[in-house]
This record gives structure tokens, C-alpha cells and sequence, in this order.
């Protein structure tokens, strides 16, 4: 009897474990809800591709990207819908990104795509394809209000610059020039801007 009793818990409790152990390997690389790479890779791929955009002479670039007013549908329409937001935005990436990219999710609505091999103007095609994807989605409030969606896109390219949080803060710049200039678009990083 006791073996009877002591396999079904064996059975649960080698279940459990296996259930942990997943649950652990996607903890410590991906975004468990959104299911893209979290921050904690961005150093070791970006430093790859660094150094292979560097002894190749092929383009390299990075999209920072930011879901526009999500605090406000996250107060507005409740977290459950926030969560709603985050998984159809993080598809769009992934449907309009090729094999060789990486997406991550930064923080809260912000996201990180690095774009292996991308000249900037493949880094301006890709970054508005997921814009107008985006913007196209279509989800209903519980209420079955309509609510819309938009995405602000920094770019940049990278030029040689050995450290690639400097990448992302340029990228971050050209996001916020986006945003100032009303949200629901693209802006590639120039000296200039």
C-alpha cells in the first residue's frame, strides 16, 4: 500500500521539479511574459555582434522601442490588459524581425531589437513594419471599447564605437525625438537631431 501511496507523490513531486526547473532556465534568459530575451543577455550578444561588425565590415543597428501611453492603458483598462499589450506588441517583433536578430525586453513597455547585418535603410523598413503592424492591432477592453496602440522607434546605427550602451543611448535619443514629435513613429539617430 505504501507503494501505491508514495508513487502517485513521486509522480508530483518529479513533476514539480521539472515544472521548477523550466520555469528557472526561462527566469534567467527570457521574459517570462513576454517570451524575449530579457536585459541580461544585451551585454554578451551585443559585444558579439560588436565584434563581428567590426572584423566583417557588415552594418549593425539597434531599435529601441517604447509602447506609447501604456502607464495610461495600464490605469485605464487594468494590468490584465497591460499583459495583453505586451504579448501582441512582443509578436509583432517577432513576426517582422529575421532569424538572425535579437529582441529583448528592456523594461516595463520598453523594448530592445538588434538587427544583425541591417543597413540603415532594411533598419528603417523593419523598424516601420512593426510600427504599422503594431498600430494595426486591433484589442477590445473588457467593456469591448476599442483601444488603440502605437509604438515610438529610436534608431541607430552603429559607427565603430567600441561601447555599446553608447549604441543605446543614441537610439534612446532618437526614441525620446520621436516621442516629442507626437508619438506613432520612427526616428534614426543623426548628429544632427
Amino acid at each position: 500500500m505504501s507503494k501505491l501511496a508514495a508513487s502517485p507523490v513521486s509522480q508530483i513531486i518529479t513533476l514539480l521539479r521539472e515544472l521548477f526547473e523550466e520555469v528557472s532556465r526561462h527566469e534567467v534568459g527570457m521574459d517570462v511574459l513576454t517570451k524575449l530575451l530579457n536585459r541580461r543577455f544585451l551585454p554578451t550578444i551585443f559585444k558579439r555582434e560588436i565584434a563581428h561588425a567590426n572584423r566583417t565590415g557588415t552594418p549593425l543597428s539597434v531599435l529601441i522601442i517604447d509602447v506609447d501611453k501604456f502607464k495610461e492603458i495600464n490605469d485605464t483598462w487594468g494590468h490584465n490588459t497591460g499583459d495583453e499589450i505586451l504579448r501582441k506588441v512582443s509578436q509583432a517583433f517577432y513576426d517582422n524581425v529575421r532569424s538572425s536578430d535579437y529582441v529583448f525586453r528592456y523594461g516595463g513597455d520598453e523594448f530592445i531589437i538588434v538587427l544583425t547585418e541591417a543597413s540603415e535603410n532594411e533598419t528603417l523598413r523593419t523598424a516601420e513594419r512593426i510600427r504599422s503592424r503594431v498600430e494595426k492591432t486591433k484589442l477590445k477592453a473588457a467593456n469591448g471599447e476599442d483601444i488603440a496602440l502605437s509604438l515610438s522607434i529610436g534608431a541607430a546605427m552603429f559607427n565603430g564605437h567600441p561601447d555599446y550602451e553608447r549604441l543605446i543611448q543614441i537610439a534612446d535619443e532618437a526614441l525620446y525625438i520621436a516621442k516629442r514629435r507626437g508619438r506613432n513613429r520612427v526616428e534614426l539617430w543623426k548628429a544632427s537631431l
